[in-house]
């Protein structure tokens, strides 16, 4: 009589499973004996594991290599060439998707253009039909591996939920569920800025750092924060909101988009500069170097208030780097930035003031940073045990 296997000994099953792709991934080509000796798995189990990846034509074979002992050893890789994950980006006015595979080559691109999302549904049914012309332009719909969302607004990542959709206020929005119900897919959402700290923590400017702050100046303003190599998203998932920090008074006092009035995105945000002075950044900016002091007045402030900002921030959280990003900083990045950057050595404690300042000027696209977010969830191996179990 076959004894049935249990549910923990499948979510073993899955997490070394697991284990051995993020391996290939991460570090191949590698080798089955390679993949024995760094997963602590047996070489049976490895053997067994990778049969299973190569027949369903996840991972593949180069040529066989010599070996100083014993038979050659045929390297592995992941088949990045033929899976696909689907990136889309929504934004007020917008929604953008784009097809990769997993080499982030770029297959195929979808958007649609709008003047204002009307409500939930109407944002759902413009995804689905970005997602459904893509899906037209996909090699074999078959090998798309997934769906990832970069939504402009607060995010429960866990339940795929947008909280605070863009230009649709306090009215939460569910994603996941809907999308994975049609597509059969699963589905990741998170935060711009997030996937972009998670992004450049992982493959760029920050790999290396285990504490830092990601902070991008744009329509609006949105923060991340990673402690001990893990973002942190608060109790509510406002954590890093940096654009509600309180920071102007008086006649500069504008209400914010949140409720309340002085945060700093009010005028250091490109929304902000149109809501509460009717201008484009481009304007602004022209304005702050012409004869009109005014506007060179308001730019005093900004940049007081930017200073002043990031300074106590590094004070609070006593991160090793700092990345600043965004078009609002880059339309100001031969004044602002180089200000911000000599300034804060003064601004903060002795024992901060070995942060690095980094001006990241060039954003990789926002779709390309959703198919990242399918990528990572497929090959790490944290987070597929926890999704299945």
């Amino acid at each position: 009589m076959t004894r049935e296997r249990t549910p923990s000994s499948k979510m073993m099953k899955s997490a070394n499973q697991q284990k051995v792709l993020h391996l290939i991934f991460s570090e191949g080509p590698i080798s089955r004996v390679e993949l024995a000796e760094k997963s602590g798995l047996t070489q049976q189990t490895v053997t067994n594991i990778v049969n299973r990846l190569l027949q369903d034509d996840i991972v593949k074979e180069g040529e066989p290599a010599e070996s100083p002992v014993g038979r050659k050893r045929v390297p592995l890789t992941v088949n990045a060439s033929s899976l696909y994950a689907i990136g889309i980006e929504v934004a007020g006015k917008y929604i953008r998707g784009a097809l990769h595979n997993f080499h982030y080559h770029r297959l195929g691109r979808a958007e649609r253009r709008i003047q204002k999302l009307q409500d939930g549904s109407h944002a759902l049914e413009l995804i689905q039909s970005v997602i459904d012309e893509l899906l037209e332009q996909a090699p074999d719909p078959e090998r798309l591996k997934g769906i990832g969302l970069s939504v402009q607004g607060l995010v429960d990542s866990g339940q795929g939920v947008v909280l605070r959709p863009p230009g649709l206020g306090w009215t939460p929005l569910s994603l996941r569920k809907p999308l994975e119900s049609r597509y059969g897919l699963p589905v990741y959402t998170e935060n711009d800025v997030n996937l972009l700290s998670l992004y450049e923590n992982m493959n760029g400017c920050l790999a290396g750092s285990s504490n830092n702050i990601t902070l991008k100046f744009d329509w609006g303003i949105g923060g991340a924060i990673m402690a001990d190599n893990r973002l942190i998203t608060g109790s509510t998932f406002v954590a890093g909101e940096f654009g509600h920090y309180k920071s102007f008074s008086g006649e500069d006092l504008y209400t914010c988009h949140c409720g309340a009035a002085g945060c700093l995105t009010t005028l250091a945000s490109i929304s902000g500069l149109s809501s509460n002075l009717g201008m484009s950044l481009e304007a602004f900016e022209a304005d702050c170097f012409s004869e009109d002091p005014s506007y060179r007045e308001i730019f005093n402030k900004v940049q007081d208030a930017i200073r002043l900002a990031v300074g106590n921030l590094i004070t609070f959280l006593n991160p090793d780097h700092v990345m600043i990003t965004g078009r609002y900083m880059e339309a100001f990045s031969d004044t602002l930035v180089p200000d911000l950057f000599s300034s804060i050595p003064s601004l903060v404690p002795e024992t901060c003031r070995n942060v690095n300042l980094i001006h990241l000027r060039e954003m990789p696209e926002e779709t390309e940073l959703a198919v990242g977010l399918v990528i990572k969830h497929m090959f790490d191996p944290v987070l597929q045990v926890r999704l299945h179990s």
